[in-house]
């Protein structure tokens, strides 16, 4: 009977030590469901390694993610809704809806976690009357002369009121050139250029390369990303991950663990293009072919930069845009 009482005794200290350690969270592990969207193109080849992964983090919690392509039309009505928890966007789609969720206009907030994509648009053309960016003095007066050169003539852009179209003009403003800058969807330059139509355009990559594969007449005259550069001193930041602050707050570690996973996802992209590009193109939902990702990949500007590192060229870029920008929206 003494040894029958001992060890209940013996098994109910037990369970109330098991129940007092539980009760202070020491061994609670939690599954909880999170959304990633990614717009198609660059965007998700910055993730395609990591792309259908799922999170271990604080001390063994599991994030179930679930990833997503999306069309960049989609991302603000995403964040607006506050359906995506992680999304890949644009810099200045990511610094509206902060600026509105501060000013009591949109009820989620979004921080930007890091920036992948360092500039994908290009100065392109199908005409001879145009000089590439190199056959000018390469100094910063020569970026100013090329850019001088479509000094009153109009030409076409994707992403008239995004950072396309307003980085180009801010850079034409620049060089004072007088350029009448027309927004046009990339299916209508890139068929232009297809059907061989008169073309001088802001277009992008990869698509360039898959115009140019058909065998099409597009020339590259100058890289976006490069002309900034010259008369900015700064990098082009164009896209990157934002988390929805409440998800930052509730759950930082499991954040750190994601950053750090898209770092190693880039540098595969950049050291492991063929493995990178077959595995993209099987993502579901993307449009991209493996042929077309390998022979464009130095082209995408694809790198990594954490929120901090980044802070300075994102504030720089959205000054230089007339888009409204704080130390809060950096993670």
């Amino acid at each position: 009977m003494k040894k029958f009482l001992t060890a209940a005794m013996l098994s109910l200290v037990f369970v109330l030590s098991v129940s007092a350690f539980a009760a202070c969270g020491g061994n609670t592990t939690t599954t909880d469901s999170y959304s990633l969207y990614a717009p198609d193109g660059a965007p998700v080849l910055a993730l395609a390694d990591m792309w259908g992964e799922d999170f271990t983090y604080d001390n063994g919690s599991t994030a179930d993610m679930t990833y997503t392509v999306t069309g960049e039309a989609n991302v603000n009505a995403l964040m607006l809704s506050g359906d995506a928890d992680f999304i890949v966007a644009p810099i200045n789609v990511g610094a509206q809806i902060h600026a509105g969720y501060k000013a009591g206009n949109a009820q989620y907030d979004y921080k930007l976690v890091n920036v992948t994509s360092w500039g994908v648009v290009y100065f392109t053309t199908n005409s001879d009357a145009y000089k590439a960016r190199e056959e000018f003095e390469d100094t910063t007066d020569g970026a100013k002369e090329f850019l001088m050169q479509f000094d009153g003539t109009a030409i076409s852009t994707i992403g008239l009121a995004a950072i396309p179209g307003k980085s180009v003009e801010y850079l034409f403003g620049e060089a004072g050139a007088d350029v009448q800058l027309n927004g046009a969807d990339a299916t209508v330059i890139q068929q232009s250029y297809v059907k061989g139509d008169p073309m001088t355009a802001i277009f992008a990559q990869p698509a360039i390369t898959g115009v140019q594969s058909q065998g099409s007449n597009v020339t590259v005259l100058a890289s976006v990303s490069e002309v900034y550069k010259e008369l900015t001193g700064k990098d082009f930041p164009m896209a990157g991950l934002f988390v929805r602050a409440d998800i930052l707050e509730k759950a930082p570690d499991l954040v750190d663990v994601i950053d750090e996973r898209v770092s190693v996802s880039v540098e595969k992209f950049n050291t492991e293009i063929d493995t990178v590009a077959d595995k993209a193109a099987g993502i579901e939902g993307f449009s991209l072919k493996a042929p077309v990702i390998k022979k464009a990949y130095d082209k995408l500007n694809v790198a990594y930069k954490d929120a901090d590192a980044s802070m300075s060229d994102v504030k720089t870029l959205l000054d230089n845009i007339g888009a409204a920008c704080d130390d809060e929206l950096f993670v």
